[in-house]
């Protein structure tokens, strides 16, 4: 190979972009500023093979946590256990394109379906405003978006009582509905299987190994299927205080994260 075909080789964009492998590295946080509220978030970087791109991300998040139901309810537990406000930073960098920048504003709730056999189930539904430009010379889009997302968690081995550290397995599907898509980046659907290890009541770590669909993801590309190997790291301030004693059940619910 001459060295004029390797220069054009290394800045032509690959032929065939429709299937790709992905890496996603996360720091995730997370601090307890009473008992009803925290905060909290996560810095992400992705990388793709082919390389089209290299994104990276900051996300901050506040959450509103529900303790007690409503008196006219009459329910033991909440029926919804959290609300969640939250921004997030992306900025793309390209390789064959102009960079992408994006900012985010996040709504949402979780609340707990019940447990099938002690395995707890989560639904998780936000609504996404987004606002992306393209350093082409081109003006801001704007679009928006729901996301409704399943998540469980298993015991890679069993307990009789509380979980407080070992290996477990999450899992979750998510849709996507666009209500107005944007130029690029329009998820459809991720399923994600995972292995997760709880260290003690600060830190876990969770390895993936998803599937995602998605529209736009460039200016050729009308849709991709990719691979992504994630992990992710948890900080977390919410430390089990004397004389609080969670449940099996309850300790497996504190594992499912977003």
């Amino acid at each position: 190979m001459t060295a004029g075909s390797l220069a054009f080789s290394q800045d032509t964009e690959p032929e065939d972009a429709n299937v790709n492998s992905q890496i996603w590295l996360d720091f995730n946080g997370k601090y307890r500023l009473d008992e009803n509220r925290s905060v909290g978030g996560f810095i992400g970087y992705r990388s793709i093979s082919p390389r089209i791109f290299d994104k990276f991300m900051v996300v901050p998040r506040y959450d509103i946590i529900h303790t007690k139901s409503p008196k006219f309810m009459n329910r033991e537990k909440p029926l919804i256990s959290s609300f969640h406000l939250g921004t997030g930073l992306y900025y793309t960098n390209n390789v064959y394109e102009a960079d992408n920048f994006e900012f985010r504003l996040m709504q949402g709730l979780k609340f707990f379906l019940p447990s099938l056999k002690a395995v707890p189930l989560q639904s998780y539904i936000r609504l996404e405003e987004r606002f992306q430009k393209t350093f082409d010379g081109s003006y801001w889009n704007a679009s928006f978006r729901f996301r409704y997302k399943f998540s469980t968690v298993l015991e890679w081995k069993k307990r009789l009582f509380s979980f407080n550290k070992g290996m477990y397995i999450p899992l979750s599907i998510e849709f996507f509905f666009n209500l107005n898509q944007a130029d690029r980046f329009n998820d459809v659907i991720r399923l994600s299987p995972g292995l997760g290890y709880k260290f003690n009541d600060e830190w876990k770590a969770e390895f993936y190994v998803s599937y995602h669909y998605s529209n736009n993801t460039s200016e050729d590309d009308d849709s991709t299927n990719d691979f992504v190997f994630r992990l992710r790291i948890y900080k977390s301030s919410l430390k089990k205080t004397s004389p609080e004693f969670n449940t099996k059940e309850e300790d497996l619910k504190e594992l499912i994260e977003d």
